[in-house]
Parts: C-alpha cells; sequence; structure tokens
C-alpha cells in the first residue's frame, strides 16, 4: 500500500496549528515549532489593506534572547551574523526588534514558512560554539572600549621575564593620569583560568614598567568562581565583570 507522505505531514500540521483572531485585521499563529526553551512559535499576521499582509515575531525572539543575558546585536560580529540570517530569509527587522516578512495573499504560505524557518535560525545563535562566544565577547569589549573613547593597541604580545611570549587582547598606554593598563578577556573565570592568567602576568609585569597593570575583563552571565576572583586580586590584578563595565571607565579612557 501506497503512503502519501506529504498528505500525512501537511494534516498533523493542520491539526497542531492553532490559530485565534484578534480582531478584524490581525490573527494569531500558533505554530507547533519549539524554541530553545520547548515553547511554541506564535506568529501574527496583519493585513495591509490592499498592500498585502505583514507577518511578524511581535519582537518576542530578539527579546527572549537578550532576557536570557545573549544580545544579538551587542557586538559587530552578532550584528553581522543576524543581519546574514534575516537577508537569506527576507525578513527585516523593526525598530522595536520584531522580526517581519510582508506579502501578498498568494504568496502568505511561503513567507509565513520563512519566517518561521529565520527564527528558529536566529534563536540558535544563542548556541554559538566556546570559540565564538569567546571571539563575541572580544568584539563586546572592543565596541565598549571605543564606545568610551578609550585609546588602545590591538592584539600585543610581550616577551615575559622567562622570554615566553604572552598575548593580550588590548594594551592601553600610560598618560599623565595612569600607567600602561593591559586588559585579558575571559570567558568564564575558573581556577584553572586565573592561574594560568596570574603566572602569565607575572611574567609580563617583571619585563614591563613597575606600575603597569592588568585589567580582566570577565562575562559574568555564568555562575563566578569566587575563588578564582580572590586569586586575581591578591596578585593586583582587577577583575571586570562585565556587568559593572561602567564602573572603570575613568581608569581605562583617563
Amino acid at each position: 500500500m501506497s503512503i502519501d507522505f506529504k498528505e500525512k505531514y501537511l494534516n498533523w500540521l493542520a491539526e497542531n496549528i492553532d490559530q485565534h483572531r484578534i480582531n478584524d485585521d490581525v490573527s494569531r499563529l500558533t505554530l507547533p515549532y519549539m524554541n530553545r526553551n520547548n515553547d511554541y512559535m506564535d506568529i501574527y499576521v496583519i493585513r495591509l489593506g490592499e498592500a498585502g499582509y505583514r507577518i511578524t515575531d511581535d519582537g518576542w525572539t530578539i527579546s527572549d534572547l537578550k532576557m536570557s543575558g545573549f544580545d544579538v546585536t551587542g557586538s559587530p560580529s552578532r550584528k553581522a551574523l543576524l543581519t546574514s540570517v534575516l537577508t537569506a530569509y527576507g525578513v527585516t527587522m523593526s525598530d522595536d526588534s520584531a522580526l517581519c516578512i510582508e506579502g501578498t495573499l498568494d504568496e502568505l504560505a511561503l513567507k509565513k514558512h520563512l519566517l518561521t524557518q529565520c527564527i528558529l535560525k536566529v534563536d540558535d545563535m544563542y548556541y554559538l560554539s566556546k570559540n565564538n562566544v569567546q571571539s563575541v565577547f572580544l568584539e563586546d569589549v572592543k565596541g565598549f572600549l571605543e564606545s568610551r573613547d578609550v585609546r588602545y593597541v590591538e592584539n600585543i604580545s610581550f616577551v615575559g621575564k622567562s622570554k615566553l611570549q604572552a598575548n593580550y587582547d588590548f594594551v592601553i598606554p600610560h598618560s599623565g593620569k595612569y600607567p600602561e593598563r593591559l586588559i585579558k578577556t575571559v570567558g568564564q573565570i575558573t581556577p584553572d583560568a586565573a592561574r594560568s592568567i596570574i603566572f602569565t602576568w607575572n611574567d609580563t609585569k617583571a619585563a614591563r614598567t613597575e606600575d603597569s597593570r592588568l585589567y580582566t575583563f570577565i562575562r559574568d552571565e555564568e555562575r563566578k568562581s569566587e575563588d578564582a576572583i580572590h586569586a586575581l586580586s591578591e596578585y593586583e590584578i582587577s577583575p571586570v565583570f562585565w556587568s559593572e563595565r561602567e564602573d572603570f571607565v575613568e581608569r581605562l579612557a583617563s
């Protein structure tokens, strides 16, 4: 017996899509696709008079990512990735962060499909690999420094007392008010990460001016190791939690 798989799939979709008419021009569709929180997807179909229809997530996708600590527009790298995803599906983002697509009545099914796939793809940005997360965090720190007019040199290596090279993400030259400042970024601070930073800094500092200072920018969206943070402070390394970065503007920009 021949089985019509397409028909079975379309029947399943029809049975699992909930449609609610909000008013004469707006309907909400709850689709059987789940985001990373295992919540079903809601999209809104808005009639635009004779011009056609707009379909939108009403800003929920971007808002949920931000509430989870992931700002999709928080750095040039994230913005570029988001733009490439939106462009691939013909979707735009409004000023209030709603993902939208427009089309005629005949195009409605295709446009809904494109928006749905785009929403799932944007939602997946939360699961960037650790290497990508660190790269994005580095871009976040760079963007922060530039937005606060901090003068810096990027990606500098120094030879320490041991004759081994150590790389630092940013170096801020000394000024009349503050000494040379080096910046290291770390995604998650652990005791092992702290030990590595301390050893490298002690080796580097021995070959720099006595008053050079190290600031370690730390993503604090996840649990912090208090022992690791205390260890950094004991060696006069200043931990800068991303959520508290504004407190350090004076020491970095002057």
